[in-house]
């Protein structure tokens, strides 16, 4: 199996007003979680110089437009970066969350394997100790009876950005 996605965690209820303003998709029910998926569109709609940005230290991906952006949303609630690559069974993951404006956790960097990414990536034994699960942990998310935090909020409905991105509004929503 394979897969690559890239997005926001945001802890939310149904009074916050990032909801309304960002093509969002719901999580497992009573997670409170919502998913913002970080396709090209929905990036350029949120943070419009990410695309041209580095990315921040340590990651593949998360560019500092885009955590910029987690910053201010942050301000209203929880806010969490991921990103999982993986094929065949091996990959990784990268994780990090803000909270009232500032980084609150992380960041956490873990790989199935030795070599499946750069070396400051974590090599761990079990999945559950994946930077995500760990986030998700930190977000107070219980796996209850699913194999990881991963499984119990639903992150394994899609294995891709576009996938979930497919679940969403195509019009891109102004920014909070």
């Amino acid at each position: 199996m394979a897969g690559t996605l890239e997005a926001l965690l945001l802890k939310s209820s149904e009074q916050d007003p990032r909801q309304a303003a960002l093509p969002t998709v719901p999580l497992a029910v009573g997670s409170g979680l919502v998913l913002l998926p970080l396709t090209e569109e929905i990036v350029a709609s949120g943070a419009p110089t990410a695309a041209d940005d580095p990315p921040v230290d340590g990651f593949y991906a998360l560019t500092s437009g885009v955590a910029e952006w987690a910053r201010r949303l942050s301000l209203h609630g929880d806010v969490a970066y991921l990103h999982t690559e993986f094929f065949g069974g091996v990959g990784f993951h990268a994780a990090v969350a803000w909270r009232d404006g500032a980084v609150a956790w992380g960041p956490l960097f873990t790989a199935t394997s030795a070599g499946e990414a750069e070396d400051h990536y974590e090599t761990v034994a079990d999945s559950r100790d994946m930077a995500v699960n760990v986030m998700l942990r930190w977000l107070g998310v219980r796996r209850l009876d699913q194999h990881d935090e991963f499984a119990a909020v639903g992150l394994t409905r899609w294995r891709w950005t576009a996938e979930w991105a497919a679940l969403v509004t195509r019009q891109p929503r102004p920014a909070v």
